[in-house]
């Protein structure tokens, strides 16, 4: 029988336990901020390690949208990777996803989508505190994710397929407003101490909506010319929240519930059902359900590590138990025919072995006896220097020195070609290893045609696109000065003839 697993809530006031119980969800346990020391006495004492899933819901969220060069395999996965950390300063708690072509509709380009959280000071704790209590976290999905699924399941809503609208929802930590377009999450935010009960006396919650409305048309996430209408979803209903009088007159007498507000149109879940009404959840339940029936890769990466490892179920188990076994058996088959190789070639050189007589060496000659002489001492009279004795002897011929080789200078590391900028001015950008530069500095130049391409410049038919290596303009060998030259064939000359050079002609002899 499988286990049902723990579901929980973490948002600035501490974090929730809930569970299904049949068809109905009861809340176990609450703890306030700075009790995670009694959340994992809580989580031991319950005595099995429970699969946990999480729903986070806090305000410091970023969402970032960037336009980056169309690339694939390993190197699409490092860009992603390497412009997430830039843009938020906790990877592992950010997320990455394409929003297909860029709106300008340049070739070559797409458009992502970089979330995550700012700020994990609230988090970590925690989720060390579920960690070292023993329990499996399955799931940690950012809030503002299970909004399409909130909106999906809501009476008379249209969907989160239907274009783009902003939702509203409030929860005990304030009012949340997210973009939702096409079935996925484009920005969200948490606007603290907005809660139900301040909106029932104020109508300040839709000054705040209309403030986010404004933003995303300044950052042209929202198309600015009217030509799609943006529709806000409340979820609550029409007489929970404060509303001006003539909205409030429209929204009793229409039975969809919509109100003419400014240039936007509100969408409230009306009271026409009290049956429906009363059994109606609040937004926090809403997104713990959500939580239930949501994908692991909805959320963050840290959702399937354990203290950092992988949780090892018994299937996960098994397999690896049937790979070490095939490593082990396959470990002992090669040793062993390696054994028996061996084995046979030393047999084989064995008999191939053949001893030859080692001839033996012949006898020394006999050393020659030298004949021992008198030598008498004799004085011989003094000669005249010869002419020739007297002239110096001819200097020895310098020796021919080879001619010293010029070194070539290295060649160039090849490089890689992450994105091709074409300006409308005719002027080329090149992305090399991460490196942005005009493409005359790399020695490339536009190639002819309206793709993204670039050629080198001795080679205008070669195309080199995004992905491939450039290794850049060889440089040419400048040939060695006249002083390089003379050092190269001193260091060649032996020490012998220096010595001689330095010296000069022997002096002349005298009587």
């Amino acid at each position: 029988m499988l286990r049902k697993p723990l579901l929980l809530a973490i948002d600035a006031l501490g974090l929730e336990t809930w569970q299904m119980h049949g068809d109905t969800l009861v809340r176990l346990a609450g703890f306030s901020p700075g009790e995670a020391t009694a959340l994992h006495t809580w989580l031991a004492g319950r005595g099995h390690h429970e699969p946990c899933r999480i729903v986070v819901n806090l305000a410091d969220e970023a969402y970032e949208t960037e336009d980056l060069p169309r690339v694939r395999g390993a190197d699409r996965k490092a860009l992603i990777e390497r412009r997430t950390a830039a843009w938020l300063p906790h990877p592992e708690f950010a997320r990455a996803c394409s929003l297909g072509p860029t709106p300008d509709g340049r070739k070559g380009f797409e458009r992502l989508l970089f979330s995550g959280l700012e700020r994990a000071e609230e988090l970590r704790p925690w989720l060390d505190a579920v960690r070292a209590s023993g329990a499996r976290i399955t799931h940690l999905i950012p809030a503002a994710k299970l909004v399409p699924a909130v909106l999906a399941a809501t009476p008379d809503s249209p969907g989160a397929t239907a274009g783009p609208q902003l939702v509203a929802g409030f929860g005990r930590t304030g009012l949340r407003i997210t973009l939702v377009a096409d079935g996925r999450v484009h920005f969200s935010r948490l606007v603290g101490r907005c809660t139900l009960a301040d909106a029932a006396q104020s109508p300040a919650w839709l000054q705040e909506i209309e403030r986010t409305r404004d933003y995303l048309l300044a950052q042209h996430r929202l198309p600015g010319d009217g030509s799609v209408p943006v529709s806000v979803r409340v979820l609550e209903t029409v007489d929970s929240v404060h509303l001006p009088p003539e909205s409030a007159a429209r929204a009793a007498g229409e039975t969809g519930g919509a109100l003419s507000l400014l240039p936007t149109f509100v969408r409230a879940v009306t009271a026409h059902d009290r049956e429906v009404q009363a059994a109606r959840p609040s937004f926090d339940k809403l997104l713990v359900l959500a939580l239930r029936h949501a994908p692991a890769d909805l959320g963050w990466r840290p959702a399937i590590m354990r203290g950092g490892r992988l949780p090892l179920s018994p299937r996960m188990l098994a397999l690896a138990s049937l790979i070490a076994s095939a490593m082990l058996g396959g470990g002992a088959w090669y040793v062993e025919r390696e054994a028996v190789a061996a084995e046979a070639a030393a047999r084989a050189a064995r008999h191939q072995l053949v001893v030859e007589p080692v001839p033996q060496a012949p006898p020394p000659s006999p050393t020659p006896e030298i004949a021992e002489t008198s030598v008498t001492a004799t004085t011989l009279p003094p000669t005249e220097p010869s002419p020739s004795d007297a002239a110096p002897p001819p200097p020895c011929p310098a020796p021919e020195l080879p001619t010293p080789s010029l070194a070539l200078p290295p060649a160039p590391t090849p490089r890689r070609i992450d994105g091709i900028l074409l300006r409308p001015d005719g002027e080329a950008m090149v992305w090399l290893d991460g490196t942005l530069m005009h493409a005359s500095e790399a020695g490339l130049q536009p190639a002819i045609g309206s793709e993204p391409a670039l050629s080198p410049a001795h080679a205008q038919r070669k195309r080199l696109r995004t992905g491939d290596q450039w290794a850049g303009p060889a440089r040419s060998a400048a040939a060695p000065s006249a002083s390089a030259r003379e050092a190269a064939v001193g260091a060649q000359l032996s020490p012998a003839v220096s010595a001689h050079v330095s010296q000069g002609p022997a002096p002349e002899a005298h009587p």
